[in-house]
């Protein structure tokens, strides 16, 4: 309790301070009362001390002396009873104790010195009971209102009648999560900041305030506990003081209802979140009935059938032997949650999913996106970035070409995991790549070379290309016609002879092999069996 609150009730209203006006606003909590001439050592910080003087009747020095030391120790305020052995008190402790600021209040002669400390401590009790139920009571209040299911909107906005503080509740990255809308306007300049200076919460205080220089505003910042690595934060307009202990009680009754608020909602999104992984695995590996079934159950989950989608998948840049599948699985999750609030920060619709260690975002690509390219390594970079920023972690993705409609996802997924495959190993970390269509060597790579040997000498009997092997110089030069689309100059360029000898050469081919090489189907097992020969060869 404030000195000034005790003297503003009964029976002290009566009474006026003898010095030290400018200590009114101490804090008070404890009442001692002591005559003892060692009374220093025994007196702690906002202690009030009620006294006779007796032990420094006779000398009005050692009373200057304590009012000093009790000043210094930061000690509330001195209650003495004047007229019982010192008639006033000495001149020189007035001066002393208005010098310092220290409070020195006379008690009338008639009041006994329990009377005076029980009557102190009935009124600072009875001012906490008030408090403590007056925090019950709002501790029902917003109880109440989640119990109810009217959310934390109503809850803040029941916060911010009883505070007088417009409230607003962001996560620990400042993303908004519900309140006065005006605030959420504020959180830019916020979010930056903490992304280059680290977190706005004091460790050693409860509560952080801070001014804005440009505009010029006032903001007091609370942690909110959960079960997350980083705490959500309440951020209130205005300043707030460790002595407005009412305000103070209110906003943490208010702190912990919204902690349980949101374990309640992310126990739901938990939930809703296997639902969703559980469907999305059953799309990709088709095990539905039918067709209809699975359109008709991803229009449950917000995913139309004649929608243009780009599927991405992206694992954590991380050394895996050096993780446990329950690290990864838990930085996964820490993530998912990252990018999910995240998510409702930019303008792209977007589906996330997990399947095992892989993060699925499905995309969706509004009809004026020309460029899809660009736009999907946009909105990639943009996640990664703020992910490396806030979460000190990288993501690499795999993209999937464009998907014409929902049933086209499937293939989508394909396609974005085996880019992430093929080129994760070989990127550095927080990198983006796109599914390409392979060509005619990189599909045959994917072929077993015991198969691949087998053909080709089935070709090179069937084609008689035995003949030709024989002469090196003309295999190579029927190898470099057919890849130059049957051009005699092209080839004479590359081969770097004579135009006239690449048409000699080929006359020969067609005389050993009894076949024009102009004829469609051979050409196209001829130069299959070739590549084949080159890539057996390499």
């Amino acid at each position: 309790m404030k000195l000034k609150t005790l003297l503003a009730q009964p029976p002290f209203h009566d009474i006026k301070l003898a010095a030290g006006e400018r200590g009114v606003l101490n804090d008070i909590t404890n009442v001692t009362m002591m005559d003892a001439p060692d009374i220093l050592p025994y007196l702690k910080p906002n202690d009030l001390l009620v006294t006779t003087g007796y032990h420094v009747k006779d000398e009005p020095d050692e009373l200057v002396r304590l009012i000093g030391q009790m000043a210094q120790k930061n000690c509330a305020a001195l209650f003495i009873k004047t007229k019982r052995f010192f008639g006033q008190l000495p001149s020189e402790a007035v001066l002393l104790a208005d010098d310092l600021g220290f409070p020195i209040v006379e008690i009338p002669e008639n009041w006994s010195l329990g009377e005076t400390v029980n009557q102190m401590l009935n009124i600072i009790l009875d001012k906490r009971t008030s408090e403590l139920r007056g925090a019950i009571d709002t501790h029902k209040l917003f109880s109440g209102h989640i119990m109810s299911g009217k959310g934390l909107n109503v809850l803040l906005a029941n916060l911010t009648e009883l505070t007088g503080h417009s409230a607003f509740l962001c996560t620990a990255y400042f993303s908004p999560i519900a309140g006065d809308d005006s605030l959420a306007e504020v959180l830019s300049p916020f979010k930056k900041w903490a992304s280059q200076h680290g977190s706005f919460l004091s460790p050693s205080s409860t509560f952080t305030a801070f001014s804005t220089l440009s505009p010029k505003k006032d903001y007091t910042l609370f942690p909110v506990y959960t079960h997350e690595k980083k705490a959500a934060l309440l951020l209130l307009e205005g300043p707030i003081y460790p002595t407005e202990h009412v305000k103070l009680l209110t906003i943490e009754q208010a702190l912990n209802v919204i902690s349980f608020e949101l374990l309640k909602e992310d126990a739901v999104k938990q939930f809703t979140r296997r639902i969703r992984n559980e469907f999305f695995s059953n799309f990709l590996d088709d095990a539905f009935s039918s067709e209809e079934e699975a359109v008709s159950r991803a229009k449950e989950f917000d995913l139309p059938l004649k929608q243009k989608y780009i599927c991405a998948a992206g694992r954590i840049d991380a050394p895996e032997e050096e993780w446990s599948y329950y690290t990864n699985q838990k930085e996964l999750d820490e993530i998912y949650y990252f990018f999910e609030k995240e998510l409702h920060t930019m303008d792209v619709p977007c589906h996330l999913f997990t399947k095992g260690e892989t993060l699925i975002l499905l995309l969706k690509v509004p009809d004026h996106v020309k460029d899809t390219h660009s736009f999907t390594a946009s909105f990639l970079k943009k996640l990664q970035a703020r992910m490396s920023r806030e979460h000190k972690m990288t993501m690499s993705f795999g993209v999937s070409h464009l998907c014409s409609s929902l049933l086209f996802v499937r293939q989508g997924y394909k396609e974005a995991r085996d880019a992430l495959k093929t080129n994760r190993l070989s990127s550095g970390p927080s990198s983006v790549h796109f599914h390409r269509t392979k060509d005619v060597s990189e599909l045959l790579r994917l072929l077993p070379a015991k198969d691949l040997t087998q053909f080709y000498k089935h070709t090179v009997q069937q084609l008689k290309l035995g003949n030709l092997e024989e002469e090196k110089s003309l295999l190579n030069t029927l190898f470099v016609y057919m890849e130059s689309h049957c051009h005699i100059s092209e080839t004479a360029k590359r081969l770097f002879v004579h135009r006239n000898t690449v048409v000699y050469r080929l006359e020969k081919c067609e005389e050993l092999l009894g076949t024009s090489l102009k004829d469609p189907d051979f050409s196209l097992q001829i130069r299959l069996a070739l590549r084949i020969k080159h890539l057996l060869n390499t």
